[in-house]
């Protein structure tokens, strides 16, 4: 993974209590963001450098 142990420790454990409806990925691919962004109703995107954001866009 490429963030804080605890969360994803934390995405971890609610793919295992809800398996078929939360996935947690700890780590960038730009074909599997894609499908992500094109098959999402909700999704949860932080960011520590742009506050409003390009992923909207």
């Amino acid at each position: 993974g490429t963030g804080k142990k605890p969360l994803e420790k934390q995405l971890e454990q609610l793919e295992v209590k809800y398996p078929s409806k939360a996935r947690g990925i700890a780590k960038f691919n730009v074909p599997l963001a894609h499908m992500i962004i094109a098959g999402a109703d909700f999704m949860l995107i932080p960011s520590r450098f742009e506050p409003c954001g390009l992923i909207q866009l």
